[in-house]
């Protein structure tokens, strides 16, 4: 049975380093998909701060897991507050926001 719930911090394993994988099944806020990542299927969820719907072939950042399931966010996602920052840089930074909410919710 597929979980319709949004992964929260306190139960995400965030990655070290960010990686890129491909939309396979839909994603939506309420409902996980599947992408392809590093020659591989997986099950995925968009992040819960992202209310955004992930189509297939569309392409995601990989932030992290929670039990094999991974989380995504968009490729070239801007956040409000951000719009200065470069790409290439962008992974990091949604790394570090996810780090610092973390760290507030604790």
């Amino acid at each position: 049975m597929e979980s319709t719930k949004n992964p929260t911090m306190e139960e995400m394993n965030l990655f070290s380093e960010p990686g890129t994988g491909k939309v396979e099944k839909t994603i939506t806020p309420h409902k996980p998909g599947r992408v392809k990542y590093k020659a591989t299927y997986w099950p995925a969820e968009v992040c819960s701060d992202f209310q955004v719907t992930l189509e297939p072939e569309d392409p995601v950042t990989v932030v992290g897991r929670r039990g094999i399931t991974l989380i995504v966010v968009p490729v070239g996602y801007i956040f409000p507050d951000d719009s200065q920052e470069s790409s290439q840089n962008l992974a990091t930074g949604i790394v570090s926001r996810l780090l610092s909410w973390t760290q507030r919710l604790a």
